[in-house]
């Protein structure tokens, strides 16, 4: 006597129902997520109000490249902390707004991260920020 195997019946699970599912969900996460807002730097940049000028020594820090110069007249390059020590030296929450100032000159191919750390140190240390560009082209 032989036995036969009947032979089952394959099913298939309807999944037409899933794309709707998934549509649903994507809409659901877009309008519950919270977005984060990205925190920056709170600079105290000066207007640009012509005014009565007194002569008076303004400081000024160059960046090149790599290397970072302090006073129009410097032509030895300081790291980051001997700028951070140098603009400690000079007191500038001692002073009024106006001495507070502190010229920063930059080339164009200075790195981001170098700028952004100087004008920290400038804001460390009480320092309001005046921004110049140098075209390297002259």
């Amino acid at each position: 006597m032989k036995i036969r195997r009947k032979k089952r019946q394959e099913s298939e699970v309807d999944v037409s129902s899933f794309s709707d599912v998934a549509f649903l969900l994507i809409i659901f996460f877009i309008l519950t997520t919270t977005f984060k807002l990205i925190g920056g730097q709170e600079l105290n940049i000066p207007s640009g109000e012509d005014g009565d000028s007194e002569e008076q020594k303004q400081l000024t820090i160059s960046l090149t490249g790599k290397e970072i110069f302090y006073g129009e007249d410097s032509k030895s390059s300081l790291t980051l902390r001997q700028l951070r020590v140098q603009l400690a030296d000079e007191q500038l929450s001692t002073k009024k707004e106006e001495q507070r100032m502190v010229v920063l000159e930059s080339d164009e191919n200075v790195v981001y991260q170098r700028y952004y750390n100087v004008m920290l140190a400038i804001r460390d240390a009480d320092g309001i920020v005046a921004l110049i560009e140098r075209d390297t082209d002259e």
